[in-house]
């Protein structure tokens, strides 16, 4: 091992450091797990309310997975790893009054219950160093590098304002800024010995800075802005706005790792990755939820990203998806591609199938006599879906389309029409609807006139009766065949100027 480290002091002074790291086969790869544990400090703040009103979150840190890149001939080493919370989302709730009103009208103490809840996206926070040179530090027999983390990640978060009986609740998201201007970041391992190299790399000094507390300042964010209708108002900010001091330093948040020392990473092979838990098909309901995961191994980081029938799917980047509320257009093939350094791997596909279901029913409809008419429904579902239709609980021979013509309809295509949708996986039925025939269509004027909606070359018989409570008072007044499909035809036999006009009721029959 002194001949590496010998050799390698040579070869820093004579290599030019280029800014990427090279994944042509000369890198060591290392992986190390460790229970670093430590806590992110991140303070929420309302600036409506009197100065107590804040609170202080402390996000654990319980885990931390990394993957080193060592290339000794570009002198270069690179961090890539994930910091793992737990639990995953942490609540601060404060309480504060509030003086509403101006004069002169009288003060107003209104009293306010502000809880916050703030998580990690997805419990973890993932960092990339990118590659850093290394240093050889002679008197301590060691190589240092820069292990500073320039993001600590996004955060979701979530808000409930009670004041008297009002509720007000909401979400929001956070991206935590990192700033440089007192020296102090977040980071990881910064120091590297090579004891027993190339099996093992010895990591330590992570956190190291001020007492294994690393400080930094950042740019408080308002993320709500809430008035609710009593006049209690909430302007929620991330991060303490003005002057806060521990140990003589100025902070807004603050993190601290609990240092486990010296930790060991070890040399594994260039980790393509793989998939060690394949997506599984599923069927389900329309309108349920469908989740779809997928484990992969490989050297970190991993990426996702899942696909439909050949198609990606815009922001569907982790290890699961979830389609809420699925419908028809969410049928079909899913698979995932899971890519690091070394390139990609594809997952089996797995099918999103649906039972049958009618999403535009059929129910019913209202036509004329002699007219052709259409029946429809609309369903969804894993095909080929097959339908037929009933009347009066018949099934009806070659209706077995999404839609049923009824060519020149009769009194006997009355009834009622029911229609089964089935496919491999079930059936769904429509519930019986009423098919009524009418014998035709009639508008009346104010002049004893009658319009005829109906066939061409069909005969009607009109008849009228002076009043609707003697059925037998109907007369008929003639056999009309219409010559075109809408049709006047006038009562002559009444004289509608005159001022003992009678009132009249008309109705129009199948003629004979």
């Amino acid at each position: 091992m002194k001949a590496f480290m010998q050799t390698t002091k040579v070869l820093f002074g004579i290599l030019t450091i280029t800014a990427a790291l090279a994944m042509n086969g000369r890198s060591q790869i290392y992986q190390l797990s460790t229970p670093a544990s430590g806590y992110l400090t991140m303070s929420v703040q309302d600036l409506n309310g009197p100065s107590a009103s804040s609170g202080i979150f402390n996000l654990n840190f319980d885990a931390l997975t990394e993957t080193v890149y060592l290339d000794p001939a570009g002198a270069t080493i690179r961090q890539v790893g994930v910091i793992t919370f737990s639990p995953s989302a942490t609540d601060i709730s404060f309480q504060e009054t509030q003086q509403i009103g101006s004069f002169p009208n009288p003060l107003t103490n209104l009293t306010g219950t502000v809880t916050v809840r703030l998580a990690p996206v997805g419990g973890t926070l993932s960092f990339d160093t990118g590659p850093q040179p290394l240093t050889w530090n002679a008197a301590s027999g060691a190589y240092t590098f820069n292990g500073n983390l320039t993001d600590m990640g996004n955060y979701v978060g979530s808000y409930s304002l009670v004041t008297g009986s009002l509720t007000n609740n909401g979400s929001f998201n956070y991206t935590l800024p990192l700033s440089p201007a007192y020296g102090c970041l977040m980071h990881t391992f910064d120091t590297l010995s090579t004891s027993n190299y190339p099996n093992l790399l010895a990591l330590s000094d992570l956190g190291s800075d001020y007492n294994m507390t690393t400080w930094y300042v950042g740019t408080p964010s308002v993320v709500a802005d809430v008035v609710a209708s009593n006049g209690f108002h909430m302007k929620l900010s991330v991060g303490i706005h003005g002057v806060g001091y521990q140990g003589g330093t100025l902070y807004v948040e603050q993190a601290v790792w609990y240092s486990p020392g010296t930790v060991t990473a070890t040399n594994v092979p260039s980790g393509a990755a793989s998939i060690t838990n394949q997506p599984h098909s599923m069927v389900v309901h329309a309108y349920d939820t469908a989740s779809f995961s997928v484990a992969a191994s490989g050297t970190l980081l991993l990426s996702y990203q899942w696909s439909l029938n050949g198609t990606n799917i815009s922001g569907a980047t982790s290890s699961s998806l979830t389609i809420p509320n699925v419908v028809q257009t969410n049928l079909g093939t899913y698979c995932v591609v899971v890519t690091n350094a070394f390139g990609p791997a594809t997952s089996s596909n797995a099918t999103l199938s649906m039972y049958p279901f009618i999403v535009t029913p059929f129910t019913g409809a209202i036509t004329y006599w002699g007219k052709n008419a259409t029946l429809s429904l609309g369903a969804w579902g894993t095909g080929p879906l097959n339908y037929q239709w009933f009347q009066n609980g018949v099934a009806l021979q070659h209706a077995t389309s999404q839609t049923l013509t009824l060519t020149s309809i009769q009194f006997t295509n009355a009834g009622l029409y029911s229609v089964v949708v089935t496919s491999s996986l079930g059936s769904a039925t429509n519930a019986a609807a009423q098919v009524v025939v009418e014998p035709a269509g009639v508008a009346l004027g104010f002049s004893p006139t009658v319009t005829i909606s109906g066939v061409a070359g069909y005969r009607y018989i009109i008849q009228s009766a002076p009043n609707l409570t003697d059925t037998n008072a109907w007369v008929t007044l003639t056999n009309l065949t219409l010559t075109q499909p809408v049709q006047l035809w006038v009562d002559t036999s009444v004289d509608a100027s005159s001022p003992f006009y009678s009132r009249y009721f008309y109705r129009v029959l199948p003629g004979q």
